[in-house]
């Protein structure tokens, strides 16, 4: 969802640039009944022209908005002092290029903080200020910047850059609050069917188990209570291990770090922890995925792995990432005992990890893809639509 908003956000920001920029052409053809020329033909054509370019190569580099590195940021005010500089030297608040102006600032907020757009509008505000008040006094070629409405143009300007840079940071705000909302609610949910498939199933057994050997203790049984004992300790130590895992697999984050790099040192840990062979291979480069498309990954190949260490009695593993040019895969097989998949449908205390891994999938759109038998391992393909996973 984080993906499709910003998809969103960039499409209109490349509508307004382009329909901004055909007001300004337009408005630099209709003459002196709609603005003040102070520049020669010919120049106008030319800062029309190089504008043009500007806007193409603006609305179509690959620059990542969402990184906000230095990169980003020099580029967003070297955008913002272009378009002043351009406003101030076409007649200030007159300038057909007004409206373009706005750019930077609806661009910042969209896709940066709110005290960035703040900062953006105030500055587009003052320095057409200072040109007014200042450049009136300093030769007559400039005096038109005090006559007219200019006063009144200068406070509907500022309010609206106000507008821009608060009203849409506010509505996004809201947006992503909302998406955080439903993820928190859907990973409750998630962890809920865990709890319940999991813990909950094996305390229930545990309380079965312990009541039969309450109930059949006697010295005439003692060997059936050590069996029955040990199959009680077994069933603790397991379920010590998956909540331990449940733990470190909701606590670890990946924040910035790229999907590779996070998957490499996770497989690292779990080959190390529990003595299973984990073959990693992707392609070079791999393409840059939304973050919400990375989490999801590395949540699938985590709750994969973890169904292989309790039930697949593997010792080695293979995941793959594949790429195509309409999809993301990502492949993991183990050499474990397999099952009949057609049975383990029936039993859904045995299927909450393989719903888990298809449930994610679905979210970005894909699908997820089993391969298995009895003594031949089993393989997961799990396939997500490109388009939908792309940074």
């Amino acid at each position: 969802m984080f993906d499709k908003y910003e998809k969103e956000a960039y499409r209109f920001l490349a509508i307004y640039r382009f329909l901004s920029y055909a007001l300004a052409v337009m408005f630099t053809q209709v003459g002196s009944t709609l603005i003040v020329s102070v520049m020669p033909e010919t120049q106008t054509y030319i800062i029309l022209g190089i504008l043009g370019v500007y806007t193409v190569l603006r609305v179509f580099s690959p620059l990542r908005w969402r990184e906000r590195g230095m990169v980003t940021y020099l580029i967003l005010f070297g955008d913002f002092i272009l378009c002043i500089i351009l406003v101030v030297y076409t007649n200030g608040l007159n300038s057909p290029f007004l409206l373009y102006s706005l750019t930077p600032v609806m661009t910042a907020s969209l896709l940066f903080e709110e005290k960035v757009a703040l900062s953006l509008a105030a500055s587009a505000s003052i320095a057409l200020s200072i040109t007014h008040l200042a450049l009136s006094q300093v030769a007559l070629r400039w005096t038109w910047i005090m006559q007219g409405n200019n006063l009144t143009l200068l406070v509907v300007y500022t309010l609206f850059s106000l507008v821009t840079a608060i009203v849409p940071y506010r509505i996004n705000l809201n947006i992503r609050r909302r998406i955080e909302r439903e993820a928190i609610i859907e990973e409750r949910r998630r962890i809920a069917r865990e709890i319940h498939d999991g813990v909950a199933q094996s305390l229930g057994y545990l309380n079965m188990k312990t009541k039969l050997v309450s109930d059949t203790f006697s010295p005439d049984d003692i060997v059936q209570v050590v069996k029955e004992l040990s199959e009680i300790q077994k069933v603790v130590q397991g379920t010590y291990e998956d909540i331990r895992e449940s733990i470190d697999q909701l606590s670890h984050e990946i924040r910035n770090v790229p999907i590779i790099s996070a998957l490499s040192t996770y497989i690292a840990e779990f080959s190390a922890t529990n003595g299973i062979k984990v073959d990693f291979d992707y392609p070079r480069p791999f393409p840059g995925l939304s973050p919400v498309a990375e989490l999801q990954l590395y949540r699938i190949a985590q709750e994969a792995l973890t169904n292989i260490r309790r039930h697949a009695f593997a010792t080695e593993v293979e995941i793959k990432l594949e790429r195509s040019d309409e999809a993301i895969g990502m492949m993991i097989k183990d050499n474990g005992q397999g099952f009949i998949l057609e049975e383990l449908e029936e039993s859904p205390a045995g299927y909450h990890g393989l719903n888990i891994i298809r449930e994610r999938a679905e979210t970005l759109g894909g699908e997820l893809d089993i391969s298995t038998s009895p003594g031949y391992g089993t393989a997961l393909m799990v396939t997500l639509p490109l388009d939908k996973v792309r940074m």
